[in-house]
């Protein structure tokens, strides 16, 4: 048995050095850390889809100044880098994390006396942000990224957008509606060439977001091949004549049977809009635990999409009783079933601010922290913490003696779901929307994006 084993693995050694040296020669991508095109010698692979690597000329960049370790004997390789244990054994597919079990999509191998591991699996333990361009066949590797936030922008009124344009990497001007036969049009009237000025002098990526609400229109819409070419058309000529970074697509209440036509839609719009444009795609949670069938193909959705704005919100709505809008175990259990996935340096996690108020027979209305705030002045409001959902929630009763719940968030809870996103290593949060004035969500980003 292990005789045959040591033949499986010299086949498989011969089969990689094989394609290396004939369709890889000619065609290996650049690798550039922290911003600084770097000479791989041996260079970068491509197998089976995924980038490898030489994992000394990662470990021991100057920028991360890790150290590796080989045992011969067993095969076995071991890294202690930015604070992180791993270790695994050459041909095996699965790794020790400073002690959690983790697995490679494709299993480190040997070439020209060098272990090649996923590129992939070194981004999302050691914290990296990876990001792949196309024109320029590189590989973008920033260990010192900082985490994105995605705004939805949407009615804004008042300052609140200036006042806090340094914490905002993306918004999404959620100006556009589009129908059933791919018409766009704006919602609403706005200064818009004031507002994408005002943004992009501060380096700030706008995107073009379109909505569409509704499972009649939005399957009409995603059958009709010429109405969904409309769609695209239009949003190309919006992208092309107001100079946006790319495109959000926020499509909701779908029926199931459309899923496939929604992916396709999606991977028809990200060619359209090539790799210089980004697509972003905004999908409801889930666990995988759920009954109910999705309208949204996960998987697919995230090879197509160059963000997912993931809407980790709403765990309890209008037709269920009153409790946490994102309890925090819930949140975490999406993130774990979304990262399965979609790749996490896709991932934005999306955050709430506002709440609901339940009235007797769990009729729910919005609020917001400026109605929250009217609400205290009126009535006598007794706040209280959830410790199981780590979510802030308040009673009251009215002028007619019903009680109120109201469940929404507060720094405390918004921090717990922002280490969440950091701790998964995801690209960033999302959140709807700018415009709400919840100043609770800026004073977390103040202190996190300053650290």
């Amino acid at each position: 048995m292990r005789l045959r084993n040591i033949l499986i693995l010299l086949v498989a050694l011969l089969l990689t050095m094989g394609l290396t040296s004939t369709s890889l020669a000619e065609n290996e991508p650049g690798i550039r850390i922290n911003g600084s095109l770097r000479q791989v010698e041996p260079p970068p692979q491509i197998m089976a889809g995924r980038t490898m690597v030489p994992i000394r000329f990662v470990i021991e960049d100057e920028a991360l100044k890790g150290q590796v370790y080989w045992d011969g004997k067993l095969r076995k390789v071991a890294m202690d880098c930015r604070g992180r244990y791993i270790e695994f054994f050459i041909g095996n597919n699965k790794a020790r994390v400073d002690g959690q079990v983790r697995y490679f999509d494709t299993a480190p191998y040997i070439y020209r006396d060098r272990t090649y591991i996923p590129l992939r699996f070194l981004a999302e333990n050691l914290g990296a942000l990876v990001d792949w361009k196309a024109q320029e066949r590189e590989v973008i590797i920033d260990f010192n990224h900082r985490s994105e936030v995605f705004a939805y922008y949407y009615y804004t009124r008042g300052t609140e957008l200036q006042d806090n344009l340094h914490l905002f990497t993306d918004i999404a001007f959620r100006w556009f509606a589009t129908n059933a036969k791919g018409e766009l049009y704006y919602e609403y009237q706005d200064d818009y060439d004031k507002t994408l000025q005002m943004v992009r002098k501060q380096g700030i990526r706008t995107h073009a977001s379109v909505v569409l609400m509704g499972k009649e229109p939005l399957h009409q819409l995603l059958s009709n091949q010429q109405s969904r070419k409309l769609l695209i058309g239009n949003l190309l000529d919006k992208v092309k004549k107001n100079g946006y970074d790319g495109v959000n697509i926020d499509f909701e209440l779908m029926g199931y049977q459309d899923a496939s036509k929604f992916t396709s839609f999606l991977r028809d719009l990200k060619t359209a809009l090539g790799p210089d444009k980004t697509l972003s795609v905004a999908v409801f949670a889930r666990t995988g635990k759920e009954t109910w069938p999705t309208p949204y193909q996960y998987k697919e959705i995230g090879q197509i999409a160059d963000r997912v704005v993931v809407m980790a919100y709403d765990y309890s709505y209008t037709t269920s009783k009153p409790g946490p809008v994102a309890p925090l175990w819930w949140v975490g259990e999406v993130t774990d079933y979304m990262v399965k996935n979609i790749p996490r340096e896709k991932i934005l996690l999306g955050m709430p601010t506002y709440g609901y108020n339940w009235s007797p027979g769990n009729k729910t209305v919005t609020v917001t922290a400026k109605k929250l705030a009217e609400l205290e002045s009126r009535y006598t409001v007794k706040k209280f913490f959830d410790q199981a959902s780590m979510s802030p929630y308040y009673i009251y009763y009215d002028e007619n003696g019903d009680r109120h719940e109201i469940w929404m968030e507060n720094q405390q809870s918004l921090n717990e779901k922002w280490n969440v996103a950091v701790n998964n290593h995801l690209a960033g949060i999302s959140f709807w929307r700018i415009g709400n004035g919840f100043d609770d969500l800026y004073r977390i980003l103040e202190r996190n994006l300053n650290q």
